[in-house]
């Protein structure tokens, strides 16, 4: 009797005389079990090393499922200074109007110069951002870092553009934002709740040497994306001649305005999260004169914004300070009609840093430490 290995991996007894063999296999399911167990290990490394600072650090932010490419980049950033610097104290939320024209550190100036005391801010303003899109990130945000202090920047824009439009669309129809306010489905629940899920498109992308995956730093790791281009025709009206993408997209706007009833839901809903523990304030975003020629009625159609705003937040008991009576930004503070450059927004964010740090000695605000916010809950 002699055993024999063969090229198929089972071992075999030949018996005395060359007559017959004596098979022996490991059972198939034992082999499942086993090919099972090894792939849970090879994906339990994987999710390891996504969660990895020194991986995420390599690549461009995931997406979080959505078309829109702020939204990733913004949360990890997020995550990232709060990880690592403490819980943040406020968050403000709004459009390319915000994510450009708030300055965090001036910000937290303002507010020292007036309280005597920091505040750890992050910018979470999102491009082409309306007010429905806007109330779905603070609903997230709110839940997830408990900040103190939830700031709505906002603009006529925000109500007048309808949440299917492509661009507010872009993030409240991705799966992950859909599960986060209740809707479930498999990827949305897979980008929640894993690394590797979320960074596959840029592992697969690397792994063909396609190293455009390597991330871009246009965004602050507080969130300000600074615009430094300094425009010189904010205050005259556009030229009928001027066929630029901006002035067709005012024009489009803003001509025929109207306030949109899902939007102004939206800005109640934003308002609804002043609680103990956080306070809401609704401040008016800067816009150079220049932005006026294009309503249809003037700085009525533009007041009329003004106005229902500020009777929702009184009926919500909620700050809303307004900007426009105030000419606080100089001619060299835009980046176009409606956009603050780096100047601009150093200017306003501290002015609103101060607003703040004077309501809170004043005691027209509550900035409560009974509910200190927490680090993120995401897995």
């Amino acid at each position: 009797m002699s055993w024999i290995s063969w090229p198929d991996g089972h071992t075999r007894i030949r018996g005395f005389g060359g007559q017959g063999t004596l098979c022996l296999q490991r059972p198939f399911g034992q082999t499942v079990v086993l090919a099972f167990m090894i792939l849970l290990i090879l994906l339990g490394v994987a999710e390891f090393v996504a969660r990895l600072d020194t991986f995420q650090a390599l690549l461009i932010e995931p997406t979080m499922g959505s078309r829109h490419y702020q939204l990733g980049r913004k949360l990890v950033r997020l995550d990232a200074l709060s990880k690592h610097e403490g819980p943040i104290d406020c968050l403000i939320i709004g459009s390319s109007m915000v994510d450009g024209g708030f300055d965090p550190q001036a910000f937290d100036e303002g507010y020292k110069q007036a309280s005597g005391q920091n505040i750890h801010c992050f910018n979470f303003g999102i491009d082409a951002s309306t007010a429905a899109s806007a109330a779905a990130l603070a609903q997230i945000l709110v839940e997830d870092y408990q900040p103190r202090l939830l700031i709505y920047g906002t603009d006529a824009r925000d109500y007048a553009v309808p949440p299917e439009d492509k661009d507010p669309a872009a993030i409240l129809e991705s799966d992950w934002i859909q599960y986060r306010l209740g809707r479930f489905s498999l990827n949305g629940w897979l980008i929640e709740h894993s690394y590797f899920y979320r960074y596959r498109y840029q592992l697969f992308r690397l792994s063909h040497f396609q190293l455009e995956t390597l991330r871009s730093y246009g965004i602050m790791p507080d969130g300000f994306t600074p615009l430094t281009k300094v425009s010189t025709y904010i205050n005259d009206p556009p030229d009928p001649q001027d066929n630029s993408f901006e002035v067709r997209y005012n024009h489009a706007i803003f001509s025929s305005y109207e306030m949109l009833a899902e939007n102004l839901d939206a800005l109640e809903r934003i308002m609804d999260h002043n609680q103990p523990g956080t306070q809401v304030i609704i401040t008016e975003m800067p816009v150079a004169n220049g932005l006026f020629y294009f309503f249809g009625n003037g700085k009525d159609d533009y007041y009329r914004f003004v106005n229902r705003v500020d009777k929702l937040a009184q009926a919500h008991r909620v700050p809303f300070w307004q900007t426009d009576a105030l000419d606080m930004i100089p001619d060299n503070g835009w980046f176009d009609y409606s956009h603050l450059n780096t100047t601009g927004a150093a200017i306003f964010s501290h002015w609103l840093g101060q607003q703040v740090g004077e309501a809170l000695m004043q005691g027209t605000i509550v900035i409560s430490d009974q509910l200190p916010p927490i680090t993120p809950t995401r897995e």
